[in-house]
């Protein structure tokens, strides 16, 4: 008897992984959650929703009996979108989503056996400033608020002497196709790149420092949630996933300007969220010359802003390393060559024609 997997932010960089990848399984099941409808071909049902209404919720998703396991990947970001993750009502809103969307499923879906939660290197105050290094699953909790801290407590209480569990999961930058995602640092590097060529301009790399850096691919968190669904290892624990490589930003930009057919450049450190906003227009200009999917600006790259952030303008270097012995101890041996990701990515998203080849 299939599976049947209710993936929650499904058009998230780590929601369309997971659905891409649960769609390939023939004993799985799909449904798809998100506000918008999807933009591509898909096997799965398909459920517009807003998490934040708790009736809405309810009305779309309370009768659905079938669902054994779920994949959370929703969050609520702000339009400030660092500053966001420190305030209160950003943590309220997120608890608020996970909250509606279980209490609704479970209630309705008997046969449900797992759930499983993303969250990420914020549960290490990565966005307060340095962290111990390895952070470990294990570490103490920075000063809230933050939403991981408080979906955690309350999942936790509520999976109380019930049949089914749940895993989180941590990684690291998250890289993925999805469009639409202020989190996506793969569409905003496509879209410099693409930009800066057609100034006429070599690839120079606008961020800060040099500094070593961790990635997970979206697909190998999808990987993940398949093991733990059946994993007894991975019942009710909280594991570290990463690609299992490491990476230096400046040593990836003149690969990535090969692949845009650019010259590279020595670095030019700026602001791309106080710049790229302004270029729109060119923006549009290489949608028609190249004939791309007609894709907004803003729909591409929605914020900058976390661009900046983990390219580390304006900021002392700030490494974030985690330890994923844990999960490799637990089972999940999975592992991934971050550069070749990276490129395989941005290629991939010139195959699909979001940006120019």
């Amino acid at each position: 008897m299939k599976n049947t997997i209710l993936i929650v932010g499904a058009l998230g960089t780590v929601g369309r992984a997971a659905l891409e990848y649960f769609e390939t399984l023939p004993d799985w099941n799909v449904v798809g959650v998100s506000r918008r409808s999807p933009d591509f071909a898909t096997q799965a049902r398909w459920v517009s929703a807003d998490l934040r209404d708790a009736d809405d919720v309810k009305a779309k998703l309370g009768s659905m009996r079938d669902i054994t396991h779920i994949a959370y990947a929703a969050v609520f970001e702000k339009a400030d979108v660092t500053k966001g993750w420190a305030e209160a009502d950003h943590a309220e809103i997120n608890l608020g989503m996970l909250r509606n969307l279980v209490t609704t499923v479970e209630k309705a879906s008997p046969k449900l056996q797992h759930i499983s939660v993303l969250q990420g290197t914020k549960a290490y105050g990565a966005h307060l400033g340095p962290f111990r290094m390895p952070a470990r699953e294990s570490d103490p909790r920075y000063m809230p608020p933050n939403f991981y801290y408080d979906q955690m407590d309350w999942l936790a209480e509520f999976q109380t002497g019930k049949d089914w569990t749940w895993t989180i999961f941590r990684p690291q930058i998250v890289c993925g196709l999805a469009l639409g995602s202020p989190l996506n640092v793969v569409t905003a590097i496509g879209v410099f790149a693409a930009i800066s060529r057609e100034f006429g301009m070599p690839l120079r790399y606008p961020g800060g420092p040099e500094k070593i850096g961790e990635a997970t691919d979206a697909r190998l968190i999808a990987k993940a949630m398949e093991w733990a669904a059946s994993s007894p290892s991975a019942a009710n624990e909280v594991f570290n996933v990463a690609n299992g490589d490491i990476y230096i930003w400046q040593n990836l930009w003149p690969a990535i300007a090969q692949l845009f057919r650019m010259e590279h450049a020595p670095p030019n450190p700026f602001s791309l969220a106080r710049i790229m906003p302004q270029n729109e227009a060119i923006w549009d200009r290489i949608v028609e010359r190249h004939s791309l999917a007609r894709n907004s600006y803003k729909s591409v790259v929605p914020s900058w802003q976390f661009a900046d952030y983990l390219l580390g303008y304006g900021q002392r270097p700030n490494p974030h390393h985690v330890s994923t012995i844990k999960i490799r101890k637990a089972g999940f041996h999975e592992c991934v060559d971050t550069e070749e990701m990276f490129l395989g990515l941005l290629a991939e998203l010139q195959r699909r024609r979001v940006l120019p080849d």
